[in-house]
């Protein structure tokens, strides 16, 4: 009985360590930005959706469990989205997926006035990826290349 127990927790921990290498490898993917489709428009705010490629250079699989970003221009916050869906990357390969935002309209009006003051707009996403362990979940900075 011990020795049966005792490979339970030996394949236990084989395989939890296999799923942190999965997760972990997601810190090598590049992300960047595909398309923006707009859709669903209203009186107050409008939906997009984000196309995000990610492109895998490890020799193993790549899995992220939750993506959260910010988009800025001047550094005036615009929106803020998540993806609720767990994404997995092939080794060596590369995966869309899409995230769907609501942009309000008055966001869209102090960034416009911020471009207009400054005479330029600059735009950035500050992105964390979020891994889950059995430990618990952990997060680190994406970049997330704009192609302007």
């Amino acid at each position: 009985m011990k020795r049966i127990l005792g490979l339970i927790l030996l394949l236990a921990i084989v395989l939890s360590c296999a799923s942190i290498k999965e997760r972990l490898a997601i810190k090598e993917c590049k992300f960047s930005l595909i398309s923006v489709k707009p859709y669903s428009f209203t009186f107050s705010n409008l939906k997009l959706d984000f196309e995000i490629k990610v492109d895998n250079p490890n020799t193993v699989d790549a899995v992220l469990d939750k993506f959260v970003y910010t988009f800025f221009a001047n550094n005036t916050q615009v929106f803020t989205g998540t993806t609720g869906n767990k994404v997995e990357v092939p080794a060596k390969k590369s995966t869309q997926f899409t995230t769907t935002i609501t942009l309000e309209y008055n966001a869209i009006g102090q960034a416009m006035a911020e471009a207009i003051r400054l005479g330029s707009a600059a735009y950035r996403i500050d992105a964390r990826a979020y891994v889950s362990t059995l430990l618990g979940e952990i997060s680190y900075p994406v970049n997330i290349e704009l192609n302007q």
